[in-house]
């Protein structure tokens, strides 16, 4: 939106309260408001300035607990690394090399 001509202002509106709103959860989710769901992402630059500030997460909170942006590492209320889901192995487990070994030749 903002490489069409919107302020990032706006663009950044429209991916939070807007969007929201235009799913029906602008009661509970959209911006910082007592009683609304509240995760935070903290950032190392301003949005405002440029969109692709977006990227320079510090800090994230979710569900009370304070994560290191990089790597999602707990830092709050406990330190523990992430968890590695099994998803993120290096190789599929139990599936042939690719789809050919199925196919008729």
């Amino acid at each position: 939106m903002a490489a069409g001509g919107m302020s990032n202002h706006d663009a950044l509106r429209a991916a939070t309260i807007l969007g929201a709103e235009g799913i029906g959860l602008d009661e509970d989710l959209g911006s910082l408001e007592p009683g609304k769901l509240a995760d935070l992402i903290l950032l190392d630059a301003n949005p405002l300035d440029d969109l692709r500030n977006t990227n320079t997460i510090r800090y994230v909170m979710m569900n009370g607990r304070l994560y290191e942006g990089d790597t999602l590492n707990e830092i709050w209320p406990r330190e523990r690394p992430l968890e590695m889901p099994d998803y993120w192995q290096d190789d599929p487990v139990g599936l042939r090399a690719g789809m050919r070994d199925g196919l008729a030749r």
